[in-house]
């Protein structure tokens, strides 16, 4: 074999020439760390046996690689609630049950959401259902300002209105739901 010659061995493997290590390109994320250096590079490698993922300094199996991804992807998203401290906003809770929107100007919460727990479900029908309503004497009457606030929030609420039919999906999907007293 050549020195450019393409690795015969492995379709995968990147190396040229001679080599008894072989080796796919690395894949990194596109974002690199605030010194510059790329980070979670990984890529495909075999030397004297069966191919095996390099990444987090570790040798992994397919399956120990999509554990850590998937424990991976969970902390991204607690990283992204991180962001919704910043910007002075609530995180969405997973387990969270209820959300409302104020308006500015009105004594309640002008629209509610929440999940409810039936007490008497019928056979085959779901166990919990999300309930939204508006408070009975919440009314305001809004300014420019005011419902520019009140698009704001609503915009604020829709995600959360997402967290909870995700939630109520998940309540549902596993069984975990129960009639409640």
């Amino acid at each position: 074999m050549n020195a450019a010659q393409t690795c015969t061995v492995y379709p995968w493997c990147a190396e040229t020439g001679n080599h008894t290590m072989h080796a796919s390109t690395y894949t990194e994320a596109p974002t690199p760390d605030g010194h510059g250096d790329r980070v979670l590079i990984a890529n495909v490698m075999a030397e004297s046996g069966a191919p095996f993922v390099g990444w987090l300094d570790l040798d992994l199996t397919p399956a120990q690689t999509r554990t850590r991804v998937a424990e991976l992807r969970r902390h991204l998203d607690t990283v992204a609630a991180l962001a919704d401290l910043v910007d002075g906003q609530a995180p969405l809770e997973s387990a969270a049950e209820c959300y409302s929107v104020t308006a500015p100007g009105a004594k309640n919460a002008i629209i509610n959401a929440e999940i409810y727990h039936l007490d008497d479900p019928k056979p085959g029908d779901p166990t919990a259902r999300i309930a939204v309503f508006g408070q009975p004497g919440a009314d305001a009457d809004l300014d420019v300002a005011g419902a520019d606030q009140l698009t704001a929030d609503l915009e604020e609420f829709l995600p959360r209105l997402r967290a909870l039919r995700n939630h109520l999906a998940q309540l549902t999907a596993d069984g975990t739901t129960e009639a409640r007293p």
